[in-house]
């Protein structure tokens, strides 16, 4: 697997980077589709070389995607190294850390966007895939592109979207009131997501934050209209920030076939139910 790095940005003393990935061996005329992932790890831990995301690369590699792994600020890790994190603020300090992570995520889609032609990637066929707070990160991002927001419009190209997301195990979190309203219509949005996860908002969460997750994203916004997947685990939990990463690569094609390349109006929902459950007391017992 190839791979050039290229520092996008500095913030805060801190440089950012992303991990460019091609397939030496694809012919393919003309500029690729590009993949941009954020890695998960609470905002605390996990770093663009991600080992098992760089086994999911080579699927997309093969199918003629580019995949940009990047860096973006782990805010908690750096409200607690400075002392200002406390009991009182962390729900203030874990929208901060989003927002940063967005801000960088729009950072590094600039720096794509106008190094495009050099890197050989279609700025028009741009998707965005993450785990855990990285499929925040994606989500939040599309909220702030969808409505025009100030940290949007400050930060990316103007008149850019995105053609798609990808979202394990991800959720919109945003600030405490706040509606999931669209001032334009998202992009086709791919969600994995399993209704026993304690970490991230399956549903709607209304404390502290305003949270909402997947199951309330398709009610909320039926039909082809919003061209969306959730895969949904009613057993699952938070495996699923990284499970899809090993064995639904081949729906994650389709979605970006279908839905991203070819904008097929779709909405589906697809309900897993195993006699293993995906969690991580079954992984743990080897089932």
């Amino acid at each position: 697997m190839q791979f050039s790095t290229h520092k996008y940005a500095s913030k805060g003393g801190q440089d950012l980077s992303f991990n460019l990935f091609v397939n030496a061996a694809d012919d393919a005329i003309g500029p690729r589709p590009l993949i941009i992932f954020s890695f998960g790890g609470g905002r605390e831990t996990g770093d663009r070389g991600n080992a098992s995301a760089a086994a999911m690369f080579d699927e997309f590699l093969r199918a003629g995607f580019a995949v940009a792994a990047i860096d973006y600020r782990l805010g908690i890790k750096l409200a607690k190294r400075s002392g200002e994190m406390n009991q009182q603020n962390g729900t203030r300090m874990y929208l901060r850390a989003i927002q940063w992570g967005v801000e960088n995520l729009f950072d590094a889609t600039r720096y794509l966007v106008q190094h495009a032609s050099a890197l050989n990637v279609d700025p028009s066929l741009f998707v965005t895939l993450g785990g855990s707070s990285g499929a925040t990160n994606s989500l939040v991002a599309q909220w702030n592109v969808a409505n025009a927001t100030p940290l949007a419009t400050a930060h990316l190209p103007a008149g850019f979207r995105y053609a798609g997301v990808i979202s394990m195990a991800g959720a919109f979190w945003l600030e405490a009131g706040t509606p999931l309203r669209f001032a334009t219509r998202p992009a086709p949005i791919m969600c994995f997501h399993g209704a026993q996860d304690w970490l991230v908002t399956y549903d709607e969460n209304q404390k502290g934050f305003a949270g909402y997750g997947p199951a309330y994203y398709f009610r909320e916004f039926p039909g082809p209209d919003y061209p969306k997947w959730f895969f949904d685990y009613p057993d699952g939990d938070h495996v699923i920030a990284g499970l899809p990463i090993t064995n639904r690569t081949l729906e994650m094609r389709a979605f970006m076939e279908r839905m991203v390349i070819n904008r097929e109006p779709l909405s589906i929902h697809t309900i897993e139910v195993s006699k293993v459950p995906s969690s991580f007391k079954a992984m743990s017992k080897g089932t």
